[in-house]
């Protein structure tokens, strides 16, 4: 699948696929398209994600991220698999793993050591990247990956459909992004079951969570609705839940509460301040 033509955003999204872009092709160098198909094929059946934020109430989604472009630096010191003990004990229903190594310092090491603990629970794993390439479905696959990432803001609806029926053919869920009523438009030409709403404007790097409130009454239902970004406590997760979502996404928060991480994310899950 070529990567020329990709759409431009006009945001830190174009630098970011840009870099990740010569990193593909380096990989490739070191393991071929043939091989991560055939990593894909042996690894161990993928888990269920949709139907983990499928069970009654809110469900969470803990991320963890090294920094982000929006929260420089969050967690050098994190220790993949001891961060997904922390949040399968608080209740997690899916983990998110950061892999994007530039911005935000990941690396597909991080997807297996917190899969391994994770697959023991039964808590599905999403891969977070930046996703244009059907050598990138393949590798997270291979690496343990239970669902894919899919930024409708860097994908033209061809190649959108065809990374969501790569993901689906090999037993993965895909959680499809989007920001504005315009990409929201071209995600609901592939009828996503699962579709997540960024808070944050990648433009201005600003976060509100009146921002989902804006765009859920438009999404037609039917699916999981995930939202993205700017949650900080319960008050916030209720606040989303009350709008539509069935799980939240919250990452710097969590990184953020450090050795407090597993005690926050119950106060989400709970509701508390």
């Amino acid at each position: 699948m070529s990567r020329d033509a990709l759409p431009t955003t006009g945001t830190i999204l174009d630098e970011i696929v840009a870099a990740r872009a010569k990193d593909i092709e380096r990989a490739q160098c070191a393991v071929s398209l043939d091989g991560v198909r055939d990593g894909a094929k042996k690894a161990k059946p993928a888990l269920d994600f949709r139907a983990a934020l499928s069970r009654p109430g809110i469900s969470l989604i803990a991320e963890m991220k090294r920094s982000s472009p929006s929260g420089g630096e969050l967690r050098s010191d994190l220790d993949p698999a001891a961060m997904a003990q922390t949040y399968v004990a608080a209740g997690a229903a899916a983990l998110s793993v950061l892999t994007e190594p530039f911005y935000f310092k990941g690396g597909m090491s991080d997807l297996r050591a917190a899969g391994e603990v994770a697959i023991a629970h039964s808590v599905p794993v999403l891969q977070k990247d930046f996703v244009f390439d059907e050598y990138q479905v393949y590798e997270a696959r291979a690496n343990g990956a239970d669902a894919i990432l899919l930024i409708v803001a860097i994908l033209d609806e061809a190649r959108l459909l065809a990374l969501h029926r790569l993901a689906h053919d090999l037993g993965m869920s895909a959680l499809v992004e989007v920001f504005d009523e315009e990409e929201l438009e071209s995600a609901m030409k592939i009828d996503p079951p699962i579709l997540g709403v960024n808070n944050r404007n990648l433009k201005t790097l600003k976060t509100s969570l009146s921002h989902f409130e804006k765009i859920a009454p438009r999404i037609p239902g039917g699916r999981v609705l995930v939202a993205e970004s700017g949650m900080k406590n319960g008050a916030d997760v209720k606040r989303m839940s009350d709008a539509g979502a069935d799980a939240v996404l919250v990452g710097e928060a969590l990184m953020r509460a450090g050795s407090d991480a597993g005690s926050l994310a119950g106060q989400l899950l709970d509701g508390e301040l």
